[in-house]
């Protein structure tokens, strides 16, 4: 008999005569048994099995999700226990029997008694219960399991037996990359006590870590790992996160950073994992390389409406600092009697950033880095448009805005984000896929497309129904911030599920809800602007679940 996925497995058993006899008497030590349901216990005998969770547990029981990044975690091992050549990797796994003695009206114990035969890569091992349930540590791989159910009687015993085969399975599934990998803009708990909440641990140093990093299980390579987590019983995920708001290629994810208590993300990866070999590696990175927030920032302040003489000239100084890296570009105004003002642009002279001119040569040395570890799948997400206006493709009036209220010259305007994505968004993406089809990776493309159609930053806010006293405002026009409970959402683990849709409903964090949610204040130094809120990160897990199920 051959043994599929977990679920019951079934197996004719007892030989017409014996059945015959069951029915007859219908008899055991210590009272009687329905004829009916002694044909029952002999018609088949079953077991199950699953895997525990490693990921998505809430140790402390305070509601959030522990993201632990240890070698103890992603080894299953006490802290300390094993400081030379470890063991292998051990899961909890639980198998249960069928009949159970409440199934068969019998007592609850010693009537049917259970003999499990488990051998695998250690070998084998005989258990003896007497109730259908046994809980194990094993190691991956592929287990023969043998059950052999008895059942007592007045004249003796009489038994039956299944056996199969059960493949354990735990994936290594580790996210690496920049803030839209981490969850900025997006804690575990919004701001209270001056102090937002990040992802949750329970080693202080990592709890730490996530602090530095804004770290959230919001972000969508934790949402992916759960759903994976709980897409099946017969596979556990164990989740390591070490994407950091801030990160480029090279100073982020291949060498350190000016903060020393942020490490180089793939050094601090190859201590946590140490021999295990990476099942699914998901990466976001690339926008700090070509200056993503650099760019916003001078799109930002050059104003035309302020600044009509220069602005044409920073303007292109935006683009000439994206290519080459030199951001400190300046520009001073000209004049030629009697009356032509005019601007120059004054050339920079330090290279601040690899720039797009830089990008294809440090995706290069990230490859050869990962080359250098055991890694079976990496998945490379595009990142997404925030200028959707409207499901019909309506670009937003302005974006940004409110990082400078109230007057609202300071802004990216329509043309300012039409030439974004042209000469930002998509060069990027376009690089970013070249990549992959360079590397061997695999894309996680149409991110950009399902923000574009009317998800970007100026779409209206999710509502998550306000409280009562929101209506109840004294105020004539009561001011949303005031209620973060009523337009964001921290899933959790057990939380409500988001709902995803195609109405207009913003997948973005705005600079006021930013500065809300994690502070500080004023608004243009809050660092959660223009990242995808909790709704934009299910949608990219979603689109790398996808790419996933595809590659299997």
């Amino acid at each position: 008999m051959t043994f599929g996925s977990p679920g019951e497995r079934h197996l004719k058993w007892w030989h017409a005569a014996l059945l015959v006899s069951l029915a007859a008497a219908g008899l055991v030590l210590g009272g009687a048994v329905h004829p009916s349901a002694a044909q029952e216990a002999s018609n088949r005998v079953s077991f199950t099995w699953s895997l525990e969770p490693r990921f998505g547990l809430d140790a402390d029981g305070d509601g959030l999700i522990e993201i632990e990044n240890t070698p103890e975690y992603t080894h299953h091992r006490a802290p300390g226990s094993c400081p030379g050549d470890c063991p292998p990797l051990l899961l909890g796994v639980t198998l249960t029997a069928a009949p159970a003695a409440k199934d068969l009206g019998l007592p609850t114990a010693g009537f049917l008694t259970y003999e499990w035969r488990i051998s695998g890569p250690r070998g084998t091992g005989v258990y003896h219960r007497t109730r259908p349930g046994l809980s194990l540590l094993l190691p991956e791989g592929v287990h023969d399991v043998d059950l052999r159910v008895r059942l007592r009687l007045p004249w003796g015993t009489v038994g039956a037996r299944n056996s199969g085969s059960m493949e354990i399975d735990d994936l290594l599934v580790v996210a690496i990359g920049d803030s839209y990998a981490s969850g900025e803009g997006s804690p575990d708990t919004a701001l209270t006590g001056g102090t937002a909440h990040w992802a949750d641990a329970t080693d202080p140093e990592v709890l730490q870590s996530h602090a530095l990093t804004h770290r959230s299980s919001v972000a969508w390579p934790a949402r992916a790992a759960l759903a994976l987590e709980d897409e099946s019983r017969a596979t556990s995920v164990t989740f390591v996160d070490l994407a950091a708001s801030g990160a480029r290629i090279d100073a982020g994810l291949l060498g350190g950073r000016s903060n020393p208590d942020i490490v180089a993300q793939l050094d601090d990866l190859e201590l946590i994992v140490q021999d295990r070999q990476i099942d699914i590696l998901m990466v976001q990175i690339g926008g700090n390389d070509v200056g993503f927030s650099r760019i916003i920032r001078a799109l930002v302040e050059a104003d035309p409406l302020l600044n009509p003489i220069c602005y044409g000239v920073l303007f292109d100084n935006v683009w000439a600092s994206a290519a080459d890296g030199i951001w400190d570009r300046d520009v001073r105004l000209t004049y030629d009697p009697p009356f032509r003002f005019g601007c120059e642009s004054v050339p920079g002279t330090s290279k601040a950033i690899p720039g797009f001119n830089g990008l294809e040569g440090a995706l290069e040395r990230l490859d050869r880095r990962l080359d250098q570890m055991s890694i079976k799948s990496v998945y490379l997400m595009e990142y997404p448009d925030p200028t959707g206006g409207d499901a019909e493709g309506q670009i937003c009036d302005e974006i940004v805005g409110d990082v400078t209220p109230p007057f609202g010259f300071h802004e990216v305007d329509e043309q300012e984000q039409a030439a974004g994505v042209e000469r930002l968004l998509d060069p990027l993406n376009e690089s970013l896929r070249a990549a992959t089809e360079s590397y061997g990776w695999t894309w996680v493309g149409g991110v950009s497309d399902r923000f574009a159609g009317g998800h970007g930053y100026c779409a209206p806010w999710p509502n998550y129904g306000y409280p009562d006293e929101f209506a109840s405002s004294p105020r004539l026009f009561p001011d949303p911030l005031d209620f973060p409970e009523g337009w964001y959402r921290a899933p959790g683990r057990y939380g409500s599920p988001l709902v995803l849709n195609d109405g207009e409903t913003s997948w973005y964090r705005t600079a006021a809800q930013s500065a809300t949610l994690q502070g500080p204040t004023p608004r243009y130094l809050t660092p959660g602007t223009l990242h995808p809120n909790e709704l934009g990160h299910a949608a990219m897990a979603r689109l790398v679940l996808t790419a996933i199920a595809a590659s299997d």
